[in-house]
């Protein structure tokens, strides 16, 4: 009698009766991006407060345990949601470097985008400033741990991609005078002034005034910034 073929074992991280897509997604390597994804999904719908590694597995479609294998805890995943929201930041504001060539046009676009980045993702933008005190208080008090491991750590992620949007706008400061320290200076009063507007704005203590462009708002206010530095 003919033996009937073996099937496959489903793998030990997937749900049986996943859709295609999703299985699709994580045999190609994907599922770290959808995990990220489902994070920000569940964010913007239920807050941080419901985010979980079991919470994103069921988003995604995946096993409870799933999401082990790219985060050891709850902090990991936070701290990488938070990098990837500096990365979407970063990447908006590489889109206006290609479009604006005079320092001072791209300077306030830079702003402007920051601005309007914070505004739309208010949830993300909370907790990617919540994740990069949080690291900075942890790098004060210890130095961090040299990872041993392959993969990436979370902590160094998180560091490096918070600093790109800094690192552009101190290059478009830097445009203006060959004097570096100047350059950096104006760079982190900016920085403080556009993190600062943005928190705000999302609180609900500052409302943009009927008719006025948050670009002509943010202009105006570097403005009267510049005159009393001058002063």
């Amino acid at each position: 009698m003919a033996r009937s073929p073996k099937s496959k074992a489903s793998p030990p991280e997937t749900k049986q009766g996943m859709d295609k897509g999703t299985a699709s997604s994580y045999h190609h390597g994907d599922l770290k991006s959808s995990l990220i994804k489902a994070a920000n999904q569940i964010l913007v719908r239920d807050g941080a407060d419901a985010l979980s590694l079991r919470a994103i597995a069921a988003e995604v479609g995946v096993s409870h345990m799933a999401p082990y294998s790219h985060f050891k805890n709850k902090k990991e995943l936070l701290r990488a949601v938070a990098a990837a929201g500096f990365q979407q930041m970063s990447a908006a504001m590489e889109k206006v470097k290609a479009k604006y060539q005079k320092p001072e046009e791209l300077i306030l676009e830079y702003g402007v985008t920051c601005l309007e980045f914070a505004t739309n993702n208010a949830q993300l933008y909370r907790l990617m400033l919540g994740q990069v005190e949080t690291s900075g208080r942890k790098h004060l008090q210890t130095e961090a741990k040299k990872n041993s491991e392959e993969k990436i750590n979370p902590d160094s992620e998180l560091e490096s991609f918070s600093k790109t949007p800094f690192v552009l706008l101190k290059e478009a400061f830097a445009l203006r005078t060959k004097d570096k320290a100047l350059a950096k200076a104006q760079a982190m009063g900016a920085w403080s002034m556009v993190h600062g507007m943005s928190a705000l704005m999302i609180e609900g203590h500052i409302e943009i005034p009927k008719g006025v462009s948050l670009k002509q708002f943010l202009a105006a206010a570097a403005l009267q910034t510049e005159k009393l530095t001058q002063k």
